[in-house]
């Protein structure tokens, strides 16, 4: 049960950064990363170990990533509902 509430919190994020990755303001997208690192830092200072450090950078390149997805198809994204609005309107 517990693997299953992980796959879908990590589900939720990804969807969530991907979605901010689609708005007008690209800048909130780098919110959750950087909070990301800063908390896997802080951990693997607390810990003092590396182990953290590693695997929470491969987990921000992978939110980035997500994100990086909504950039490019962010365009397309708001031609389109422009499109609907002017269909609507006619």
């Amino acid at each position: 049960m517990k693997e299953i509430i992980v796959l879908l919190l990590t589900f939720a994020i990804l969807a969530v950064q991907y979605h901010l990755g689609l708005m007008r303001k690209p800048g909130f997208g780098a919110v959750l990363p950087a909070a990301l690192a800063a908390l896997f830092l802080a951990v693997s200072f607390l810990e003092q170990t590396t182990e953290y450090g590693i695997t929470g950078l491969l987990c921000v390149l992978a939110v980035a990533a997500a994100w990086g997805a909504g950039r490019l198809k962010a365009g397309k994204h708001e031609k389109a509902q422009l499109d609907r609005m002017k269909a609507k309107d006619l």
